[in-house]
């Protein structure tokens, strides 16, 4: 994908550079030169260019298929969540509940029962 604009012309490009290297600083600001330097700025190699269109649309053409996706999956997720939060609450209400002392009330005193004493009968 390329397109002018002035006396320039404009490309999408992907790079391919051997690691521990760096692009050299370009005059333009802002802008990097394909050249691939060491930590001590020593010339290495220069960086492959590979066009980028193909890349570009891949990305697009995935980010809309997790969009898609995203959307489909969003209110299960929704139901989910609610069903969750609604559990959590619901056991942290039993929770409170069983750590409440329930007050004792007395209804009425009785004296433990006594057995019969003995009884003797006249033979």
């Amino acid at each position: 994908m390329e397109f002018n604009r002035g006396d320039w012309i404009w490309e999408l490009m992907l790079t391919r550079r051997p690691s521990e290297t760096h692009f050299s600083e370009s005059s333009t600001p802002g802008g990097e030169s394909p050249l691939a330097r060491d930590d001590e700025n020593k010339l290495v190699t220069h960086a492959v260019l590979f066009d980028g269109t193909k890349a570009a649309l891949v990305i697009l053409g995935t980010g809309v298929v997790l969009g898609a996706a995203a959307m489909k999956a969003a209110p299960h997720v929704k139901s989910g969540l609610v069903s969750l939060k609604s559990k959590l609450r619901r056991r942290g209400e039993d929770a409170t509940e069983v750590e409440t002392p329930v007050p004792l009330t007395v209804v009425a005193e009785a004296d433990p029962e006594q057995p019969d004493p003995p009884r003797l009968r006249v033979v």
